[in-house]
């Protein structure tokens, strides 16, 4: 088992860090510098994005992002897009990836009866 090195670490009555301590990020850095969340670096935009090409854009984008250039959300999609051309499996992930899954019906019955969700429900006095 791993030892627990964490008595370097202090923390306030709240629990909170205090000061500097080896885990944490070099003064004025983090983990997220602009602090935003970009949604080019998803693997469902690249899916969409690949998808809305003609095979012929297709063609010129995978020339044009060599592997050196690719992030792997752009990889993992293209990878996928690709094996949809080939396996209706595949197809079907990557349709209900970038269109939204099928709407479903449910049953709400037990045996042609309605379920009676109220029967257990206790009434106030």
């Amino acid at each position: 088992m791993a030892k627990n090195n964490t008595k370097d670490i202090k923390r306030n009555k709240k629990g909170q860090f205090v000061g500097r301590c080896k885990y944490s990020f070099p003064k004025g850095k983090s983990g997220n510098p602009s602090g935003y969340w970009n949604i080019k670096d998803s693997i469902g935009f690249q899916y969409k994005m690949l998808v809305k090409m003609t095979v012929d854009e297709f063609k010129r984008w995978i020339k044009n992002n060599p592997e050196k250039k690719r992030t792997i959300a752009q990889e993992l999609a293209y990878q996928s897009v690709i094996q949809a051309r080939k396996d209706l499996s595949y197809l079907k992930e990557v349709t209900d990836r970038t269109e939204g899954r099928a709407s479903q019906s449910i049953d709400m019955t037990s045996g042609g009866e309605p379920i009676p969700l109220f029967d257990y429900v206790k009434k106030k006095k």
